[in-house]
């Protein structure tokens, strides 16, 4: 850390000036002496693989202007935050599986494990950062791919889908409309045809997936959103109930923080606790949200929705008694 605090303003110097920079006038302005200057020279041009000169007529170093260059000049100036959005990005496309999406997009890949690694410096920080998705599931290569062509495309797709809660394999055929990445696994939203209504799958339980050469059928913007984007979590519906939850001051001081849903509004209360209000359709998601706060979360409103978590609660104490 030590010498990316320096090597960056030397970095700076260099980079904005049009005339060759002196040994003394580097070591003045980074207070530093000609030993450390010297490495750190050494470093932009062994390790950053820039073009850094000795011009011997003026005396002075002077730093060439090329593509390499003005990418180090953009990562020099990357904040942390960005950092971590990098980082982030770089966890999730690795997260394809292999097949033709991955192939496309090793070149992007490998130019992010480029930028990844310049900005942490080779290893020095890098090896002290990971992102970790945890609960990963697997997907096939090929369904996955052959979703991602039919979103390219807008052509529907036959899909041979396995319902976890009701154990039974059924064949739908799906126009898709989103490909989603949440919680460490891969969803579809799309309109399933028998049902016509938007519905989203887990990839993993595809069993096999065909390609149809029909065009997709679009609902309309706003019911996508309504759909999509208005519920709690991956499941689709409009969101037309409110969770009203009420945390400890414990959990409080992290949910506070925390953002739920976009249009989730927070009231602090003055005994420390916290108040927290979320738009959902469908319980399961947030009940299994809810009880990982155990006795700091209690249900205000809906009556519904206490009485699933108290039904919950109920159950894990019974089982718990009964050892």
């Amino acid at each position: 850390m030590a010498r990316y605090e320096r090597l960056k303003p030397l970095f700076e110097l260099l980079w904005l000036s049009r005339q060759p920079q002196s040994m003394l006038r580097l070591c003045e302005q980074l207070q530093a002496s000609r030993a450390t200057v010297s490495r750190l020279l050494a470093y932009l041009r062994t390790e950053l693989g820039l073009d850094v000169r000795y011009d011997r007529d003026h005396n002075g170093y002077l730093l060439q202007r090329d593509r390499k260059t003005a990418t180090a000049a953009a990562l020099m100036g990357l904040s942390y935050t960005e950092t971590a959005a990098l980082l982030e990005a770089l966890v999730i496309l690795e997260q394809i599986p292999p097949g033709i999406v991955r192939n496309a997009s090793a070149e992007a890949r490998s130019g992010m494990h480029r930028l990844s690694r310049h900005q942490l410096w080779n290893g020095g920080l890098a090896s002290r950062i990971e992102i970790r998705l945890p609960h990963q599931r697997k997907v096939a290569a090929k369904i996955f791919s052959t979703v991602v062509d039919a979103l390219r495309a807008d052509t529907q797709l036959e899909c041979s889908y396995h319902n976890r809660h009701r154990e039974v394999l059924r064949t739908r055929t799906v126009s898709p409309i989103r490909l989603v990445l949440y919680r460490s696994n891969w969803y579809l939203a799309g309109w399933c045809h028998a049902d016509e209504a938007i519905r989203a799958f887990s990839l993993d339980r595809f069993n096999a997936v065909q390609p149809l050469a029909k065009p997709a059928h679009k609902p309309p913007a706003r019911l996508v959103e309504s759909e999509l984007d208005s519920g709690y979590g991956i499941f689709t519906g409009n969101a037309n109930r409110k969770a009203v939850l009420r945390f400890e001051p414990e959990a409080a001081r992290w949910v506070a923080e925390e953002q739920w849903h976009r249009d989730a509004t927070c009231e602090r209360c003055p005994d420390g606790r916290v108040r927290l209000s979320v738009p959902y359709n469908a319980e399961t998601e947030i009940v299994m949200e809810i009880l990982r706060y155990g006795p700091e979360c209690v249900v205000e409103a809906p009556d519904s929705l206490r009485r699933s978590v108290a039904t919950a609660h109920e159950a894990a104490a019974r089982r718990y008694a009964e050892g």
